[in-house]
């Protein structure tokens, strides 16, 4: 699908990628379905490591081809993934939740204490108009628009 990173890059959507100016590592959850066009493909540009998790082992396995050496990529349910390195306190400076609109995104957005829990400055989740969400306590929110009715919650520490 995609020969390499460039490939990726020129398919990439908006990102909210001034936020990302300060982190060192990210994790990006739901990352296979898109070769992480959506969001891993600016942790890249930003030189950032990364840990890229989903149930793809087959996507996931053509990601680690394209996206740098120190990556890490972990094919596991998300949710299972983010309980378990909650658990043993790991965190990232920026995570991104790019689940698909629908059931996956209400699930999701009633899970941005877990999401929140493993970040230190930034969370990106997949929102769109009329979703309705709970900000956990220390947050500051925002949207950035990404797709026709389709955008980025970001989640900021205050």
């Amino acid at each position: 699908m995609y020969p390499t990173l460039e490939h990726v890059a020129m398919e990439s959507r908006p990102y909210p990628t001034h936020l990302l100016q300060d982190c060192e590592s990210g994790l990006a959850l739901f990352a296979a379905a898109f070769m992480g066009h959506n969001d891993a493909i600016h942790f890249a540009e930003a030189r950032m490591r990364c840990v890229c998790c989903d149930t793809d082992a087959k996507k996931l396995l053509e990601m680690s081809k394209l996206y740098p050496d120190d990556w890490t990529f972990v094919p596991e349910d998300a949710w299972t993934f983010a309980d378990r390195v909650s658990s043993l306190g790991m965190t990232w400076d920026a995570v991104s939740v790019d689940t698909f609109t629908g059931e996956a995104m209400d699930k999701s957005l009633k899970s941005l204490e877990l999401w929140c829990s493993l970040a230190r400055k930034v969370v990106t989740v997949t929102l769109t108009l009329g979703a309705s969400y709970l900000l956990p306590r220390g947050w500051v929110d925002s949207k950035f628009e990404r797709a026709s009715g389709v955008y980025w919650l970001v989640l900021e520490r205050r």
